[in-house]
């Protein structure tokens, strides 16, 4: 009853201007209080020093439809959770387990997922492709009976569900890391990407740098690393490039063709979340101008480039400026189209103009089983803004690929 008196006597002082409603913040404190999640309400009573802080409880209480990811008092060691210097990182990590709208009903089994928008939008953290845009969180429920919240270094599951008003509680066993950098999740936490991550590095683009305005031979591993706000990565696994090898060491002499390959599994300047990958107007452009199609039946989720379908075996592991999808084959397609590919950059351009405030589960309600191996779904770990997006679209089109020998070395490797 401390807690609830302290949160309740913090809250009052604060102004009214807000947009609070302090009524319910208090006896939704009240019920997390008496529910293990003491050291969440204790986070939460410190939102109020800041701005951001105070914007997510006014969100919160606004008596809209909410999933809030609470973090029980045995999960709640990490150090950002136990900062009281730094307030805007406290209010980054509680925002990040805050999802817009009314997931009742809302049940997906692994690889299919739930995506939804978080109220994370912090530019440090979020670098999608528009200012404003906010990070999403996804989850689904997997062979053992239990919803995992994906992209986790820590396995995270939901251990219990609970409704307060229109908010529905899942309490979780972690505390929930937002996405990180491609050199973390791919190096780190997906082993099933260690070959496309040396190949990444080992070709480079001429990328223009906005911040320097400056052209330079850039590796494509960097040009995704930090390059692109916006994007959607079908990045096949060890296996599919291991597969491949012969196809890829016959296209090691044309520089045009590995060019378009690597486009080929771009989709440039747009994150498409693999819930929008299906239905009538799932098809898309990628970064070398040709159709990407998309399948989603009782088999599995399938993309399509020229004549090669690979299955999505991993889907949304998330980046804090895109998204890749873990694909099973390498699409071999060397074709190109510029006049496609630089109609869908400007479209994507437009796009990016426009932020999200979307409040509902991304995309359709997703059917698929998966037929890959048990190990391709079985991962713990990554399972899955700026106005100058337009340009690093363009800039990437038009880029001449060094193939630096990559083939040669992962055939001799």
């Amino acid at each position: 009853m401390k807690l609830f008196a302290a949160s309740a006597l913090l809250l009052a002082s604060a102004p009214v201007a807000l947009g609070q409603d302090f009524t319910l913040l208090n006896e939704l404190f009240q019920a997390l209080n008496s529910s293990g999640h003491t050291q969440l309400v204790s986070a939460a009573q410190k939102l109020n020093g800041t701005g951001s802080g105070q914007s997510i409880l006014a969100q919160l209480s606004d008596r809209s439809p909410s999933v809030l990811f609470a973090p029980t008092d045995s999960a709640c060691t990490s150090p950002r959770f136990l900062v009281s210097s730094d307030v805007d990182v406290l209010a980054d990590v509680i925002a990040y387990h805050i999802v817009s709208g009314n997931f009742t009903g809302v049940s997906t089994t692994y690889p299919n997922t739930t995506v939804g928008f978080t109220l994370l939008s912090d530019p440090k953290v979020v670098q999608l492709e528009a200012s404003g845009l906010h990070q999403v969180v996804a989850w689904a429920t997997r062979s053992d009976g239990k919803i995992h919240v994906l992209n986790q270094v820590n396995d995270t599951t939901v251990t219990n569900t609970t409704t307060f008003g229109n908010i529905t509680i899942n309490s979780i066993d972690h505390v929930l890391n937002f996405p990180q950098p491609l050199s973390t999740t791919v190096v780190t936490d997906n082993t099933s990407l260690t070959i496309i991550s040396t190949v990444l590095h080992n070709v480079s683009f001429p990328f223009f740098n906005a911040s320097t305005n400056q052209t330079a031979s850039t590796p494509l591993f960097n040009i995704l690393e930090s390059g692109l706000h916006g994007f959607t990565f079908f990045a096949p696994n060890n296996t599919a490039i291991t597969q491949a090898l012969s196809s890829l060491t016959s296209l090691e002499s044309d520089q045009t063709a590995v060019e378009a390959l690597f486009q080929n599994h771009i989709i440039n300047g747009t994150t498409v979340y693999s819930p929008l990958l299906a239905g009538s107007n799932a098809n898309r452009t990628s970064a070398a101008g040709e159709p990407l199609s998309f399948v989603l039946n009782a088999t599995g989720h399938y993309v399509t480039s020229g004549n090669v379908t690979a299955q999505i075996i991993q889907p949304d592991v998330l980046l804090p400026n895109g998204v890749i999808h873990v694909i099973d084959r390498v699409l071999v397609n060397t074709e190109s189209n510029a006049a496609a590919a630089s109609s869908a950059a400007s479209s994507a351009s437009s796009a990016a103009t426009h932020t999200s405030s979307a409040t509902a589960p991304v995309g359709f309600s997703a059917t698929a089983t998966s037929s890959g191996s048990a190990s391709s779904g079985s991962h713990t770990g990554n399972a899955a803004r700026g106005t100058h997006a337009g340009q690093d679209s363009q800039h990437l089109l038009k880029v001449a690929l060094v193939f630096g020998g990559v083939v040669a070395g992962l055939a001799m490797a």
